[in-house]
């Protein structure tokens, strides 16, 4: 793979961030930095590389490629950058971990590994807080979704949890909401299934959220 030095560097810059647990590639010859900046055996490696790469490949044919996909696993999660068609950035996070400056740390970095490789300037890689979600607050669905916000961000301040961090959670729920199902009011109960669990910190809190939530969509006919 071109640059291989340059992104192993990248790998283990990675690796150093707060939330990071571990980073590597996923390439045709399986995982490269996989040893050295993540806590898997080796057969696990393999596995999670190989999947990976189907799932980009998966997407790529169905003429929908991914620019970036984050799953959660109990307390982690992983966010997937596809690089370029041979390889696949795989990062291991902390749940609870904010995915903005990790992002904004890849955006700069993949950028500009890029345009080492080609010596154009190319657009930032990224979904920040992502078209499609920018298009669902825009849409029909938007004056629901704002008030789940201001719901949410509401409950948020009862723990002192950061506005911003709080839209970036309620975002990562929305982008896992979108991959699951179809945007629709008979779908918004899974994405306030979504929200409820991001909320383990404040159980009283999160009862009471849910339970106003449950209104504002019961109010907009998602819930009967």
């Amino acid at each position: 793979m071109p640059g291989d030095a340059n992104m192993l560097d990248l790998i283990e810059a990675l690796a150093r961030l707060d939330g990071v647990r571990g980073a590597m590639l996923a390439t045709p010859e399986g995982p490269v930095g996989a040893a050295e900046h993540t806590k898997l055996q080796p057969s696990a490696a393999a596995d999670v590389a190989k999947t990976v790469r189907r799932m980009v490949v998966a997407s790529t044919t169905a003429n929908a490629p991914l620019r970036e996909l984050l799953i959660n696993f109990g307390a982690s999660r992983m966010m997937i950058r596809p690089v370029h068609e041979d390889a696949v950035l795989i990062a291991l996070l902390d749940r609870e971990t904010s995915t903005t400056p990790i992002r904004q740390h890849l955006d700069a970095a993949l950028t500009q590994h890029l345009q080492a490789e080609t010596s154009e300037p190319l657009p930032a890689f990224g979904l920040h807080e992502g078209e499609e979600i920018r298009e669902l607050f825009e849409g029909r669905l938007g004056p629901i979704l704002s008030e789940l916000e201001r719901v949410y961000q509401r409950y948020r301040q009862r723990v002192s949890q950061d506005p911003a961090v709080a839209r970036e959670l309620m975002y990562d729920q929305i982008r896992e909401w979108l991959l699951c199902c179809n945007p629709s009011n008979y779908t918004l109960p899974l994405l306030l299934d979504g929200l409820a669990e991001t909320m383990l910190d404040d159980p009283e809190g999160r009862n009471n959220f849910v339970g106003e939530a449950q209104g504002v969509l019961r109010k907009a006919g998602a819930l009967r």
